[in-house]
């Protein structure tokens, strides 16, 4: 089928890229709300008040619609870390600060957002795709971290506890106080997390007085 650069059916390119966009933010609330499984192509179209018609031309069928959210979180996730990593005006201690910032800024850790990770991550079935998806992107950033750390490392003479060991333990971290923000908001607020975070690198790093 050969489609307009002009129009995509009835819809300018900018309309067609707001409906998609409201759509997939509409999956992220009905995964939210109702699960993977009672997540359907009507409800998110009728959420995101744009036609049936128009969600099942965009993305053929409702698995299709769903990987395409999970997608948009990862990429949303991954250039909000490499902008971090990129930023060359960062020491190594304030390039950490900003990925603890950035982990729990409440557009990353939003409660709708952890429980479409949750979700994925919990669903047998969608898992092999979950981790297509997530997987390669987790390695760079893990490897990333582990590069940063060794720099702050070798700064401050560290060697008790090996780059690897800091990273991993930081990523454990942040998975298990997302969850925490979303099962019991009320006692894990974002600026907790991050607090309590920052008291994990000040324990390792004792003479670095930014990690407060």
């Amino acid at each position: 089928m050969n489609v307009s650069p002009k129009k995509i059916g009835n819809l300018r390119p900018e309309e067609f890229s707001i409906n998609h966009q409201k759509l997939i933010d509409a999956t992220i609330e009905t995964i939210a709300k109702r699960g993977l499984a009672d997540t359907t192509i009507a409800q998110v179209s009728k959420k995101a008040m744009v036609s049936q018609g128009y969600a099942n031309f965009r993305f053929k069928s409702k698995e299709n619609l769903l990987l395409s959210s999970l997608k948009f979180l990862s990429d949303e996730y991954k250039n909000s870390w490499q902008k971090i990593f990129e930023d060359s005006r960062l020491d190594p201690v304030g390039r950490v600060i900003k990925i603890i910032e950035n982990d729990f800024s409440s557009k990353i850790a939003n409660r709708n957002k952890i429980a479409v990770w949750v979700s994925f991550y919990s669903e047998v079935k969608f898992r092999p795709s979950y981790l297509t998806i997530c997987q390669k992107q987790d390695e760079i950033y893990s490897s990333q971290m582990e590069k940063l750390i060794t720099e702050i490392n070798n700064i401050t003479n560290q060697n008790f506890l090996s780059p690897k060991e800091i990273s991993e333990t930081y990523h454990s971290m942040v998975d298990g106080l997302w969850q925490r923000i979303l099962f019991d908001p009320k006692n894990y607020s974002h600026e907790f997390c991050k607090a309590l975070i920052k008291k994990y690198f000040k324990n390792i790093y004792t003479d670095e007085k930014r990690f407060v």
